[in-house]
């Protein structure tokens, strides 16, 4: 049986526990079976996405005044970007990913 939570912040969720109380309905008379907790584990993939939805919410909105003007220069035609600085900023992307892999 598969279980689905939607609509959950998995980065609250954290560890999921639920006690199963004794008794004639449980078909327990007591003793150490009579609690029980049922746990549910995230998988790496599922925490990675918790911190991502975190690190969403806890996003800077956007900050329209610095937008709308580049946006009219993009439209108008406006808006030129040195060649050279694009390339100047992709190796410097480079070169930090293979410092932080060392």
């Amino acid at each position: 049986m598969v279980t689905r939570i939607k609509s959950v912040n998995v980065g609250q969720l954290g560890r999921i526990s639920r006690k199963r109380v004794g008794g004639k309905a449980g078909g327990t008379s007591g003793g150490g079976a009579a609690s029980r907790a049922d746990d549910a584990v995230f998988s790496p993939g599922a925490r990675t996405l918790g911190l991502a939805d975190e690190a969403i919410n806890g996003a800077p909105e956007i900050r329209m005044e610095l937008v709308e003007p580049i946006r009219e220069a993009l439209a108008g035609g406006r808006y030129q970007v040195s060649s050279l600085d694009v390339a100047d900023k992709i190796l410097r992307q480079v070169l930090m990913e293979r410092k932080r892999s060392f």
